[in-house]
């Protein structure tokens, strides 16, 4: 074990989907609300591991998009970079203690401006800048969350009575430039990670691991289920400042989001595995005191307003660059 990192146990999950391939597919899923009442909220719910269904909570705390810079709580997407960048620390230092690299430190910053995203990812303990490439490019092709962000990745959207029929998006173009939000992800032990906000505005430190499943130790939600935490939220978000401005009326906001991952594709034990996330979907659930009129004029402005959401689908500029830290004299 290097890094802490359980090398065996992702040998035995390779093994397992080499035998049965429905061990593979991951099924996550992820719920927002926006009261008026009680602000913006997002938790994870029940995921599929392979053939075995996981019971999991965990719920966070969420500044609005409309709120005044200085409240306290992350952003949407905050939830959303944190998902990108700890899976691609993740699939950095799993590969590298594949390789028996042994790591000192690992850490990445990733900012989104309105329109682009730009990261650094900073290497401690590694040997050359030549290794320290040869792991980005592995993060490049093998991260489900980092590949998602660089490919096109359409996301369905559902709404009215009963959240049926499903139906593309069709938001095209980039949303207005919202609020910028920048994090800094570290790697701490094994697949266990921490996420701060970049900047002067406070923010909790958010927690991420990966599932028992996949070798961690549940103390925070995983990378895909952020991801898809801060598409729920911020959808939910300006589901609800768009129904004020649109309709007057102030009501509270359900929103879910679900998705899925071939792990096959981040452990390469299947070349022909999509790696990035698929089967995307977003359900809108219907509130009282709007009209079916009303519900769509808002569920469409929502999701064309949403960042996060175009960050999924229009693989915005992305720019990643990589930096060895040098060793600290013993």
């Amino acid at each position: 074990m290097r890094n802490s990192f359980n090398t065996a146990g992702f040998s035995e999950v390779v093994h397992e989907i080499r035998n049965d391939p429905a061990e593979a597919a991951f099924l996550y899923t992820a719920e927002a609300q926006s009261s008026p009442y009680r602000g913006l909220s997002a938790r994870i719910g029940p995921a599929l591991f392979g053939t075995v269904k996981s019971a999991r909570r965990f719920s966070v705390e969420l500044r609005d998009v409309s709120d005044a810079p200085g409240a306290d709580g992350p952003l949407p997407m905050h939830l959303a970079l944190t998902g990108i960048a700890s899976c691609a620390l993740t699939t950095l230092v799993g590969g590298g203690s594949a390789q028996s690299v042994v790591f000192e430190s690992a850490d990445m910053d990733i900012a989104w401006d309105g329109g682009a995203v730009a990261s650094r990812i900073d290497v401690g303990g590694v040997p050359d800048d030549a290794t320290v490439a040869e792991l980005v490019d592995q993060v490049e092709r093998f991260s489900p969350n980092y590949t998602t962000l660089i490919r096109p990745v359409p996301v369905a959207l559902r709404h009215g009575p009963g959240a049926a029929p499903a139906s593309a998006g069709t938001a095209e173009g980039a949303p207005a430039a919202g609020r910028p939000a920048a994090c800094q992800v570290r790697w701490i032990s094994g697949t266990q990670l921490t996420s701060a906000p970049l900047g002067p505005e406070p923010g909790e430190e958010l927690r991420v691991d990966a599932p028992k499943q996949l070798t961690g130790v549940d103390w925070g939600p995983n990378p895909q289920e952020y991801l898809l935490m801060g598409l729920a939220a911020d959808v939910a978000s300006h589901l609800g400042r768009l129904a004020r401005e649109l309709t007057g009326r102030a009501v509270t906001w359900r929103v879910a989001v679900r998705g899925t991952e071939d792990v096959g594709g981040l452990l390469q034990a299947d070349p022909s595995a999509v790696v990035q996330l698929q089967d995307m979907e977003c359900a809108v659930a219907e509130p009282a005191g709007l009209s079916g009129t009303e519900l769509e004029k808002v569920v469409v402005a929502a999701w064309a307003a949403s960042e996060v959401r175009y960050l999924i689908e229009a693989a915005p500029a992305v720019r990643l660059t990589s930096h060895r830290v040098e060793s600290c004299p013993v």
